[in-house]
């Protein structure tokens, strides 16, 4: 398993979520709406940011305020389907949340 680091900027009102090693170097980055992805040569995403962050868990029924005090925040991706399930587990003392981000593609993008 891959260390992680977070961040959670209030100004910007942006997530961010390192799994970066020391020895990878990032090679490029997709945008999907609010999300930017950036990957490593061997295609590995190693980073996410996703912008708007209070607004889009609002728009899921989460409360928000997790944000601004998070413990620790991680990750998770499953190929699904036609496309993506990336889900953000926010931490923050002992309460929990589990959210999804669905990326769906008519045609599957090919990685180089």
């Amino acid at each position: 398993m891959n260390s992680q680091s977070f961040m959670y900027d209030d100004f910007s009102d942006s997530l961010m979520i390192s799994t970066k090693k020391k020895t990878e170097n990032v090679k490029g980055s997709i945008r999907i709406l609010n999300l930017t992805l950036d990957l490593s040569s061997n295609n590995r995403v190693v980073n996410v940011e996703m912008r708007k962050a209070s607004d889009y868990l609002k728009s899921l029924g989460f409360n928000p305020k997790i944000l601004e005090n998070l413990t620790d925040a991680e990750i998770v991706f499953k190929q699904c389907r036609d496309g993506y399930l990336i889900c953000f587990i926010l931490r923050s003392g002992k309460m929990i949340e589990r959210v999804p981000y669905n990326i769906q593609f008519h045609k599957m993008p090919v990685m180089q």
